[in-house]
Order: C-alpha cells, then structure tokens, then sequence
C-alpha cells in the first residue's frame, strides 16, 4: 500500500481515480470558436487549454463533418486527425487504444490520398510513429517545407528532447513560450512539480501538459536544473532510453520502458525517483508500499512519509485551479493533510484545511467524488 499511517489504501486510490478522471470544466467552448472562425481555425491541443474530454469529442466531430463538406481540403482534415487524437487520449489518460490508433491511421490514409508527400501527411505521420526514428525524420521533413508553422513547435520539442540537443531544445522552448499558446496556469503547475521534488530527483512526467512546461521552466528561467525530467512516452525509444539511464548515473543494464524502468532505476541510481500525479496508475502500482506524497508528485521511498515536508511544500505552491485535469492532482496531497489534521484533533487547522479542498473540489468539479470517497461530509 501507499505508505502515510494518516490514510489508508482504498482512500488513496480514489483520490488517484478522481485526480484522473476524464471530464473536467472546458477552459473554453472550442467548437463554438471554431465555427465562428470557420474550417480554417487551428485545432487546439491540452496543452493550450483543450482538456474537456466532451468538448474535444465536439471538436473533432466538427471537423469531421468539415472534412466531409471540403473533401478536398487537407488542412481541415489533419485538424481532424489532431483533434480526434486529442479527444482520444483525453479519455485514457494520455493512451490510445488499439482502436482508436485504427481511427487515426484511417484519417491519415485520408489525408495522404488528398495530398501525399505534403506537410499535413507529414505531420500525420509523425504522430502515428512517436516517439520512433520514422516520426522524427516525417517532423523534419515537415520542418523543411515550412518551419513557421505552429503546429510545429510542441512536435519539435519533443524531438529535441528526444535526442537531447539542449540548443534546439532552448530554441523550441522559446518558440513555445512565444507562439506556441501555452496555458499559462500550465507554468504555475510545472513550478509546483518541480517544487515536489527533492534536491537531484529524478521526475517521470506524463507527457506534454506536465512535461512540456516543467522543460520550459528548466531551460528558459533556469528552475530547478537539478532535475532530471523523464518523459515516459520517450521511453519507447531506445536510444532516449540509454542515455536517460546515463544521466541518472544509473548502473546495470538499461532496462524496457514502462514502469518497469522506473522500478529498476529507483534502485541502480542514487538519486532519488519521483512520478508526476498526472502518470497512470500501472506506475503506482509498481511500487507497493514504496510511495509518499511529496507534492503534486509521489516520492519512491523506503522510510516513513515527511508530512512536515510536504505542508512546508504546500504553503508555497501556486495552486492553480485553472490547469484542467491537472488542477485535481492537488486535491489529493490536500486530503492527505486534512486527513492529518483531523487525526491530530486540530479543529481550527482541521477547518481551514477542509474549507481549502472544498474550494477546489468546487473549482474542478470534484466535490460530489470526495463526498462519494468519504474525504468530505455532505
């Protein structure tokens, strides 16, 4: 079990359940913007605001039945494509099924039918092949033909992350900051993950909602350099594999992506492990009896939890409850200590604690779900 002698199994997990719930308050009515802007309005990612699961599956519907009045256009087709794939990991947390991989290979056969050999096919394929070496060299060829598109910049940086080139990876990270849209309350998120994280942690991030602006914070104003960001979907390449494991002065041979990566790390380096609430629930699982809540990150550890640690971490956090579903991650460490509170009979502490998570329960739609969990009374 999660180690905290304040809170028990069952409740952790239904903390994690309702952090990662699917469906959260719309930054803003995506379909309505793009019908008002017409077919040719950019299809908007989760990391510039786009994280309502159902007004994704709007979105794509829209450009769906734009596709079908314009058959010829390909821009609004690899629109299409972008904002199915967004609806369809927004439903599992990141993952596409089987299925929905057979969706969007269907739509990009489309695209390369109207145009093939074009930027949008480029594009399309890149997505289809992440984070393997045909993705990187289509986004190259994309690049080559039109280097000032936006859709390019986010792609660009996880290729540069991938292979570790720390000037294209400034370069992009400047071009995210300065057109790439990114949500602002996404940088008060990145700085509390990095504040959860122990002096020369090591820090495995989902992908590119948490990942993509702790990279921004590290590169661009110099936060937190001493952290090692791991960005679990590169995993599958060997090549970023290999030499992760060398940055983390890790011993041994370099182990399969997953989280079995992260459980052989978590014991051939010195440097300690931490995992993003925003990773899937097979990662927590991999290290039974072994994780604290640090912050907005649980801490692969082997002692007792550091509750002190982490109210001193809290009370300097940013607690933004304008980052979609990453607004839920803090509902937990602030259930863990409420939870604290109430045990040690601290009314007053136990009250201004109890009233901070309703607010935020309030603000990500979740109060009905800790009520449900026993967190909170009705």
């Amino acid at each position: 079990m999660l180690r905290s002698s304040l809170i028990g199994l069952s409740l952790v997990n239904s903390l994690l359940a309702i952090a990662q719930a699917n469906e959260v308050p719309a930054a803003q009515p995506q379909a309505e913007e793009q019908s008002r802007y017409g077919y040719v309005a950019p299809a908007q990612d989760a990391y510039q605001g786009a994280w309502g699961v159902g007004e994704a599956q709007r979105t794509a519907e829209l450009w769906k039945s734009l596709c079908e009045a314009r058959p010829a256009d390909v821009g609004a087709q690899l629109n299409w494509f972008r904002s199915e794939r967004n609806a369809r990991l927004g439903q599992n947390n990141g993952e596409l099924s089987s299925q929905d991989k057979k969706e969007l290979n269907s739509i990009a056969d489309r695209i390369n039918t109207t145009a093939p050999g074009s930027f949008e096919q480029q594009i399309s394929t890149y997505y289809l092949e992440f984070p393997q070496p045909p993705a990187f060299k289509a986004l190259e060829t994309a690049n080559g033909m039109d280097g000032n598109r936006p859709e390019l910049i986010l792609p660009m940086l996880n290729k540069a992350n991938a292979l570790g080139d720390k000037t294209a990876l400034d370069s992009w990270c400047r071009q995210l900051e300065a057109r790439g849209e990114l949500a602002p309350a996404l940088t008060s998120v990145a700085q509390d993950l990095l504040l959860s994280v122990d002096p020369r942690g090591i820090l495995f991030t989902n992908g590119d909602m948490d990942g993509a602006p702790v990279l921004m914070e590290q590169r661009l104003r110099d936060g937190r350099r001493d952290v090692l960001l791991i960005d679990q979907r590169l995993l599958q390449a060997a090549g970023y594999r290999e030499r992760i494991w060398k940055e983390a002065g890790a011993t041994g041979p370099v182990p399969s992506p997953g989280p079995a990566f992260a459980v052989a790390l978590s014991s051939s380096t010195e440097r300690p492990v931490f995992l993003a609430l925003s990773m899937d629930r097979d990662w927590f699982d991999a290290f039974p009896g072994r994780l604290c809540a640090s912050g907005i990150a649980f801490k692969v550890h082997g002692d007792a939890c550091d509750m002190a640690l982490l109210e001193q971490r809290w009370a300097r956090m940013n607690k933004s409850m304008a980052a979609g579903p990453l607004s839920r991650n803090y509902l937990l460490p602030c259930a863990l200590l409420l939870q604290r509170e109430q045990a040690g009979q601290d009314e007053t502490d136990a009250s201004r604690r109890e009233a901070e998570l309703r607010s935020m329960a309030t603000a990500t739609g979740a109060t009905n779900d800790l009520i449900k969990a026993g967190v909170l009374a009705h």
